[in-house]
């Protein structure tokens, strides 16, 4: 990877890592559906100018099933999800459950592409709940039937962020990443916006200057930003090192949150991150079975 990309990587990690403790700040004041709602359409629009301006075409009639199911999917299923589970766990355990995109991703492969889901996968997807049950076992929040909602929720967007990505391989190949990203985006905003509404009287009463602000990175850089920083990677590095990002996330997050949040970053939460990527990793084909073990159960 070149020294320029390098640095986009680890300027998308410190970015998406932010994400979790703005939602910790949003979505408390403006609720999930309402932070949700103007982090969609805040991104969309800052796609749209982008792509706009690299003369990218959206074909909207012939593209919105598409634009729909993938913004229901990548955005407003599991944003919402994240933004609820926001009310009551840690960003460190945010991060963690998107940590485990990739394993669901391999799954839905396996079950919408008929791709060969290998031992090592499936190893891996066991090893993912594990760390889960670590993070939450031995991590500093007490285990209330609230917190393993919010374990719950997290790893539920994960689990459409897995499907979403299958669906884009199968649906999209032909539909520019960033018409995709744009679109996906304004589906989800529509989608989104008869469950925002009955929030707003709430927002206008008893919204902060911080909470506004929160949803307003979130959107234009968390999201419209990182998006195409994504996209780049994407399209100079491939998809597999752009991936790379996830293994970041965690740490960058769980430090945004301990600066600014004081959340306490512990040896149990430590744990259960480095078991998910370690999951994450094999998932990925960055961690493969020792050349000796091969060879022993091909004999």
């Amino acid at each position: 990877m070149s020294t320029s990309n390098l640095i986009r990587l680890l300027l998308l990690a410190l970015i998406w890592g932010t994400s979790f403790m703005l939602m910790r700040i949003a979505s408390p004041v403006f609720g999930p559906f309402l932070t949700t709602f103007g982090r969609a359409s805040l991104g969309a629009l800052a796609i749209y100018l982008f792509a706009r301006h690299r003369g990218i075409e959206f074909h909207w009639k012939k593209n919105a099933k598409t634009y729909l199911i993938i913004g229901l999917g990548n955005t407003a299923i599991p944003f919402s999800l994240f933004a609820w589970s926001a009310l009551h766990i840690p960003s460190a355990y945010m991060a963690t459950m998107n940590s485990l995109a990739p394993i669901f991703t391999a799954v839905f492969g396996f079950i919408m592409l008929g791709e060969r889901l290998s031992w090592l996968r499936i190893g891996a997807f066991i090893m993912g709940l594990f760390g889960v049950a670590v993070l939450v076992g031995i991590g500093p929040v007490a285990v209330t039937p609230l917190v393993i909602a919010g374990v719950l929720a997290g790893m539920g967007a994960s689990v459409n962020y897995g499907f979403a990505a299958t669906y884009t391989r199968m649906y999209a190949k032909e539909i520019p990443s960033l018409a995709t990203a744009a679109g996906s985006q304004f589906a989800a905003a529509l989608a989104l916006l008869p469950f925002a509404l009955p929030s707003v009287p709430h927002a206008i009463e008893y919204g902060t200057s911080s909470a506004l602000l929160s949803v307003v990175i979130l959107g234009i850089v968390c999201t419209g930003i990182a998006y195409a920083l994504f996209f780049h990677l994407i399209s100079t590095e491939g998809a597999s090192k752009a991936v790379t990002v996830t293994f970041l996330i965690p740490a960058t997050a769980s430090v945004w949150a301990w600066l600014l949040l004081d959340e306490p970053i512990t040896p149990g939460i430590i744990t259960g991150i480095l078991i998910v990527l370690m999951a994450t990793a094999m998932s990925l084909g960055v961690l493969k079975k020792p050349a000796f073990l091969n060879r022993a159960l091909s004999r």
